[in-house]
């Protein structure tokens, strides 16, 4: 009975160690680690004998190589290295490839997670002159009696439903857009500065006047509201060119050799004289509040 021959393993470098060759190798670097490899062997010889005592063959021969070593690098550094760079597939050699498009990592458990819940977001802003606030609700429109219905009297909105409420009605989320309005009670009076008999009109009460207004008309543009202060939450007004004097409680806010912008107490009438004629307006805001302005 004939016996196969054992098979012994071939032996092989670690990967680190073949990677460290290769690149001393492809930067012409092996002569320096050889050199300095000889001088650490001859190293304890030519430190430990005399300097009169006869150096033994293995110290000569090493002495010899380092001398023959040192002249071939002089030798070398004249010449133009270009050591480039190795194959990346030598280097990674040892490693698997991997496919990018597979995937890794397990997907989020997204047990008891719950999926268009019914939920009701309201927000009114009001810290800056006639800014537009919205309440949207994503649950539907309440009835008539439901509670949360809009008030336009600066009353909350954006209340849910109740269980009574209208089925199959439009569940798209809306919003409802607000501002800041104004009560004012306007008074005229015109005549001719000169000969003094002034015509004074009866009282004009305009109710909620929306930022952008121009008062007390278009045609007649003596001031124009703003909407309100964001530090003092006071009316602003605009003041027109053709305005010759401003008289009352208000206070100027931008303006320096003529009043521009003026902030009006609530309460307390502001006199405009307006034009060549010396027409005078007195304008007093009377009341603030909430104003629905649309729906989105």
């Amino acid at each position: 009975m004939m016996r196969s021959p054992l098979k012994l393993p071939e032996a092989r470098a670690p990967a680190f160690l073949a990677d460290l060759y290769y690149d001393l190798r492809d930067r012409r670097l092996l002569p320096l680690i050889a050199l300095v490899v000889v001088a650490i062997v001859a190293a304890p010889f030519l430190l430990g004998q005399k300097s009169e005592t006869t150096l033994p063959p293995a110290a000569a021969d090493a002495i010899a190589v380092l001398k023959e070593a040192s002249g071939k690098t002089s030798a070398l550094t004249v010449v133009e290295a270009k050591p480039g760079l190795r194959d990346y597939r030598k280097r990674l050699r040892s490693r698997k490839p991997t496919d990018p498009f597979k995937q890794r990592y397990t997907q989020p458990v997204l047990k008891g997670a719950k999926l268009n819940e019914s939920t009701s977001e309201s927000s009114t802003s009001g810290k800056s002159g006639g800014e537009t606030t919205s309440t949207s609700t994503t649950d539907g429109e309440s009835g008539d009696g439901g509670s949360g219905s809009g008030s336009a009297d600066g009353g909350s909105t954006g209340g849910a439903p109740s269980g009574g409420g209208e089925s199959g009605g439009d569940k798209s989320p809306h919003a409802t857009l607000y501002s800041f309005g104004v009560d004012l009670t306007i008074v005229h009076s015109s005549g001719s500065k000169a000969e003094g008999n002034k015509k004074t009109s009866e009282p004009d009460v305009r109710k909620r006047v929306l930022p952008t207004t121009a008062l007390p008309g278009e045609k007649t543009q003596v001031v124009t509201y703003m909407g309100l202060s964001p530090k003092t939450r006071k009316p602003l007004f605009l003041i027109s060119t053709e305005v010759t004097g401003v008289f009352g409680e208000g206070k100027c806010v931008a303006g320096s050799e003529r009043c521009q912008l003026i902030e009006l107490e609530p309460g307390f009438p502001e006199v405009f004289e307006f034009g060549e004629d010396g027409d005078r307006y007195s304008i007093k805001v009377t009341n603030i509040e909430f104003v629905v302005t649309g729906h989105v």
